[in-house]
C-alpha cells in the first residue's frame, strides 16, 4: 500500500476509508492530544522531542498510553514507510476512546484510540509566503488561560485558534496572533511569536500561557550558537507595531516572515528582514545536520 495513509490501531487505510466511531470522545469533546511531525528525506526531525511532548500532554489530561514512546516511534515509521512519502507531514492523534454511554466523565472510557495520518508535505507549503512573507493580525479571541485550558497540553480542544483564525481570514490576513490573559502578546494560532528589535530576537515567555515550541526550543539555541541576541519578554501590541522584523515559527512551516500586523508595515521594507533570512537558513542547516545524523546511524 503506497500513498496517503490512515492508521487506526495499527490497521491501514487509504483515507477516503478511514472510519472512526461518531462516539469517540475525541469528536465529542476534543479529548485528545496530538502532535505534527515533519518528514524529510525519510527521516522526521525532532520526533523525540515531539513524543515526550505527547507523552507529557496525555499525561497532563489523565490519559494512560500503554505503549512506550520507542514503540510509537517505530509504529509512525513503519506507518511512513507504508505510505513510501518521504517528505511527509505526519499527524498523531491519541483520543481517550468512546464509551457504552455518552458522558462527560473520562474514567468510564476502557480504551484509547491511535490515529497517524500520513500526508504529502507539498500540500501545505506555499513558497511565496517564505518569499514574501505574511500579514497577521491580531485576534479579539483570547488565548487559554493556564488555569483554564492549559495551552502547554496540546489537545485536541482547540476552538478559541479556530476562531482567531476564522477571525483573520475574514479580515483578509493570512493568521492571528492571541493575546492571553494578561493582555500580553501568547503566540499564534498554530505557532509561536517573535520579533526582532535592534538586532534581538524576542519571544514570549514559557509563563505568557503558550506552548512550548519545539522549533522555539530551537531556535533559542540557534541564536546562541550565532551569537545572535535572544530573550523572552513580555510584548504588547505595541511592542510588535515597532519592531524590526516578525516572523512565526513552527515545526511544520518552519520559519514564516511576517511583513504585517493589523495593516502595519513591520520595519521599513515590505520584505522579510535579514535576521528571519539568517534564521530561516540556519534552522534549515540545523535540520540536515539532525537527518544526516539520523541516518548515519542506521548504516
Amino acid at each position: 500500500m503506497h500513498g496517503e495513509l490512515v492508521s487506526i490501531n495499527k490497521k491501514l487505510f487509504k483515507p477516503k476509508e478511514a472510519k472512526i466511531s461518531v462516539f469517540d470522545r475525541g469528536f465529542l469533546y476534543g479529548d485528545s492530544v496530538y502532535e505534527v511531525v515533519r518528514r524529510y528525506d525519510g527521516v522526521f526531525y525532532a520526533i523525540e522531542e515531539h513524543i515526550q511532548r505527547l507523552f507529557y500532554s496525555a499525561q497532563r489530561i489523565g490519559l494512560n498510553l500503554t505503549a512506550s514512546e520507542r514503540d510509537l516511534i517505530a509504529e509512525i515509521y513503519e506507518v511512513a514507510h507504508e505510505s513510501g512519502i518521504d517528505n511527509a507531514y505526519m499527524r498523531i492523534i491519541i483520543t481517550r476512546g468512546q464509551d457504552e454511554i455518552i458522558t462527560l466523565d473520562p474514567t468510564q472510557s476502557q480504551e484509547t484510540n491511535t490515529i497517524i495520518v500520513v500526508k504529502e508535505a507539498k500540500e501545505f507549503l506555499k513558497p511565496e509566503i517564505y518569499e514574501k512573507g505574511i500579514e497577521v493580525i491580531i485576534s479579539s479571541i483570547q488565548r487559554n488561560s493556564k488555569k483554564a485550558m492549559d495551552p502547554s497540553i496540546k489537545s485536541g480542544n482547540y476552538l478559541n485558534n479556530v476562531m482567531a483564525l476564522g477571525e483573520a481570514k475574514r479580515a483578509r490576513a493570512s493568521d492571528a496572533i492571541m493575546l492571553n490573559v494578561d493582555g500580553n502578546l501568547s503566540e499564534g494560532t498554530s505557532w509561536n511569536f517573535f520579533i526582532v528589535k535592534n538586532g534581538q530576537v524576542l519571544t514570549p515567555p514559557d509563563d505568557a500561557h503558550i506552548l512550548l515550541g519545539v522549533t522555539r526550543g530551537k531556535l533559542k539555541r540557534i541564536c546562541q550558537d550565532n551569537n545572535i541576541g535572544f530573550s523572552f519578554q513580555n510584548l504588547k501590541p505595541q511592542d510588535v507595531y515597532s519592531a524590526d522584523e516578525a516572523f512565526s515559527a513552527g515545526s511544520f512551516k518552519e520559519i514564516v516572515p511576517i511583513i504585517k500586523v493589523d495593516g502595519k508595515k513591520i520595519g521599513q521594507k515590505s520584505e522579510p528582514g535579514l535576521i528571519t533570512k539568517k534564521l530561516m537558513g540556519l534552522y534549515q542547516q540545523e535540520v540536515q545536520k539532525y537527518c544526516q545524523a539520523w541516518l548515519s546511524r542506521l548504516k
